[in-house]
Order: C-alpha cells, then sequence, then structure tokens
C-alpha cells in the first residue's frame, strides 16, 4: 500500500534561544525545540499536545515561517522551505501553503476594518485574478462556511463574540484556499459549549474542503473531535506519538498518562478532582 501524500514533513525540527538570566551575566542558551519530527498526511489532522512551555507553538511558528530554526528540515507539498528571512514574494508564497490561526483573534484583526474588507483583503493579496465581484461572492461563500450571516459580516470586531471572531479568523485564512490550517490553541479561550461549536465546525470544514490541520494544544480533551494522531510534546522533546484514540486509551509514556489522567469526566468535582486520577 502506498505511502500517504504528506502536505508537511518536519525532520529533527530544533530551537536554541538566547536568554539573559536575572543576575547573571551574558546570555545562556535554551533548547525550546529538541529534535522533533512528524509529518501531516494530506486531508489528514496531526495535534501537537503539551502543557506550557513544551515547545508545540515555538514549532507552529518556525513552520509558518515567524520562527528560524537552530537545526532541522520543513518540507512542505515536497518542497523543502528555506530558513532565514524572507521576502514579501516568499511570504506571500508560503502563506499560499499555509496558514495560522491563532488563540485571540482580537488581536489580529483590525478592529476599524469590518469582518467582510479582512477577508477581502486576503482574496486581493493571494488571489489577485478575481474582480471586485467575485471577491464579493467568495466572501458570502467564506462567511457561509464558518456560520456567519451578511449582518455579521457587515459589523465590526468589536461587535461580534468570541466565538464568532474566531469564526472570522477562519473565513480569512481559508480565504486563500490552504493546504495547511495551523490552528494554535484556536479554542482554548473560548467557553466549553462555544468550544464545541468550533470544533464541530473545523470537522465540517475538513470535511467539506479536504484540508489537513496542524492543531496545537494544551489539552487532550479537544483532540478527539478533529485530529486523527497526536505527539506529544515535553521540554521540547517527543514522549509519545500515535493515533489519537490510542493515546487516549492507552497512553504508554507516564507523562502522557498524567495529561489523560488531567481530562475532566462526568464525574469531576472541583474539590475531588477526577476520581480515576486520584486512584492511580
Amino acid at each position: 500500500m502506498p505511502e500517504p501524500e504528506k502536505v508537511l514533513d518536519v525532520r529533527g525540527l530544533a530551537k536554541n534561544f538566547r536568554v539573559r538570566r536575572a543576575g547573571a551575566p551574558g546570555h545562556e542558551s535554551v533548547l525550546a525545540v529538541d529534535d522533533v519530527s512528524f509529518s501531516v498526511p494530506a486531508a489528514g489532522s496531526l495535534a501537537l499536545v503539551g502543557e506550557s512551555g513544551s515547545g508545540k507553538s515555538t514549532c507552529a511558528r518556525m513552520v509558518v515561517g515567524l520562527e528560524r530554526p537552530s537545526a532541522g528540515e520543513i518540507v512542505v507539498d515536497g518542497q523543502t522551505w528555506p530558513v532565514g528571512r524572507l521576502r514579501r514574494r516568499e511570504r506571500l508564497r508560503r502563506g499560499g501553503f499555509v496558514q495560522l490561526v491563532f488563540q485571540d483573534p482580537y488581536q489580529s484583526l483590525d478592529r476599524r476594518q469590518r469582518v467582510r474588507d479582512a477577508i477581502e483583503e486576503s482574496l486581493r493579496l493571494h488571489a489577485g485574478s478575481l474582480d471586485a465581484t467575485a471577491r464579493r461572492g467568495r466572501v458570502d461563500e467564506l462567511l457561509d462556511l464558518v456560520g456567519l450571516d451578511s449582518r455579521q459580516g457587515d459589523a465590526l470586531p468589536k461587535a461580534l463574540s468570541g466565538g464568532q471572531r474566531q469564526r472570522v479568523a477562519l473565513a480569512r485564512a481559508l480565504a486563500v484556499e490552504p493546504r495547511l490550517l495551523i490552528l494554535d490553541e484556536a479554542v482554548a479561550a473560548l467557553d466549553v459549549s462555544i468550544q464545541a461549536q468550533i470544533l464541530n465546525l473545523l470537522a465540517d470544514i475538513r470535511e467539506q474542503t479536504g484540508i489537513a490541520y496542524l492543531f496545537i494544544t494544551h489539552d487532550l480533551a479537544v483532540v478527539r473531535q478533529v485530529c486523527d494522531e497526536a505527539v506529544v510534546l515535553r521540554h521540547g522533546r517527543v514522549v509519545e506519538s500515535g493515533p489519537v484514540e490510542r493515546i487516549l486509551h492507552a497512553p504508554g509514556a507516564e507523562y502522557t498518562k498524567r495529561l489523560v489522567a488531567s481530562i475532566p469526566r462526568a464525574d469531576w468535582h472541583p474539590r475531588r478532582g477526577n476520581r480515576a486520577a486520584d486512584a492511580a
């Protein structure tokens, strides 16, 4: 059986940061990502899971070019991507393959710009062949895809709820028609009920468009709904990887077991915590 096509292949990725410690002379090197490898098949969905400081978001930022890798290789659609300072043409080319949705969309939206104008701006940058009428029609399609109506499309970001703003961020990213969408803690700031809506939306979008996801999260509870595979990171290193269902039900690494045990269950109580975790 042939190996599935990979939209993203990360090989031996590493990232060193130079930091200054309080009261210490000079700088020291901190290894934030250490020999991390993973791949995302076309139309597939992979989660990078770990606590704060595990290196998962740094991996995402290196994939899109916001951070420069200290070592390793990033291959997208079979092409090795260059590292270092990117020219505008290269940034646009890369943006046509990969888009990134952040945890707080309000910070990435122009607060003076209507929702539909923000989406149309992406189309002007990446779909230059569309005229004004075609762009407006495409904006309407994208609003409908993410569950927003024309009234919300004419609104400013401040008039929308957090869940609605995250839908705007998704529509703007999808306007580019990327092969891969990176979701960096994209539901972490939302209420649980709104999280469920956005996760269902992401599952529907993936089914309709065939886009691939790289899902960055600290919460294993949200992974099952949108991801096929998961890579668990701790202190910048991979501790476990495999199918999501196997990791959730039969984790091998002790660190993964603790993450799974921390997932709130139906019998969860704020004083008792998880009974399963207490019994472990």
